[in-house]
């Protein structure tokens, strides 16, 4: 992330008090029915830990990465506070040897990404790629969900955010260049209400090939 963006997210999730467990995103709950046994999940762009921390109430081994330390910090008090084990790493998508990070686990990983993927650079999106690579084998799976080019329209609750609206063709395509293969594409609304937000977002599952 730029040195703006950085600043931008520390401020937003420096604003979060009190340790209620969140409540989990939709599309975590719909990848969580997908899955057969425990994973290792691996969240990019965690946040505050929401779907971190529900991954890991249904006994799957979960590593959330994000750039912001003060989502980390809060994603781990929240974790602690709730007796969820939950590994938070602070760091950029595009830091040298960012897979390093990530300890082995498990016989089968999925990469998770929610509302990541739009909220970063192509080139960010590159070093995603790549490191999803690294962090997988054949059969193991990827998941992400991201606001679409139809989106750019909307209301937007969080204004400020920045957004970089995708092309799921562009997506997809360049995750199959990445060794994936897509075994699932929807987009629509309704997938991803928040407020006045109703965004129009792309949700793809993948299979390492």
């Amino acid at each position: 992330m730029s040195e703006t963006k950085s600043a931008y997210w520390e401020r937003y999730y420096a604003k979060g008090s009190g340790l209620a467990r969140p409540v989990p995103s939709q599309f975590a709950a719909f990848v969580a029915g997908e899955l057969q046994g425990p994973y290792r999940v691996v969240e990019f762009g965690c946040g505050n830990g929401r779907d971190a921390l529900f991954f890991a109430s249904h006994g799957h081994e979960v590593t959330a990465i994000d750039g912001s330390s003060a989502a980390t910090e809060r994603g781990k008090a929240v974790a602690d506070a709730h007796g969820e084990k939950v590994e938070f790493i602070t760091s950029a998508i595009d830091a040298a040897e960012l897979a390093d990070l990530v300890s082995e686990a498990g016989d089968k990983t999925l990469v998770y990404a929610r509302f990541f993927l739009h909220a970063i650079t192509g080139a960010e999106e590159q070093a995603f790629l790549e490191c999803a690579g690294e962090l997988t084998k054949p059969g193991d799976l990827m998941a992400v969900e991201y606001r679409t080019i139809r989106d750019s329209s909307g209301v937007k609750e969080t204004a400020e955010h920045y957004r970089r609206f995708m092309s799921p063709a562009e997506f997809q395509y360049s995750a199959i260049q990445h060794g994936f293969r897509v075994t699932y594409a929807v987009e629509g609304y309704g997938f991803a209400k928040y407020r006045q937000d109703d965004a129009y977002v792309a949700r793809n599952l993948l299979e390492r090939v």
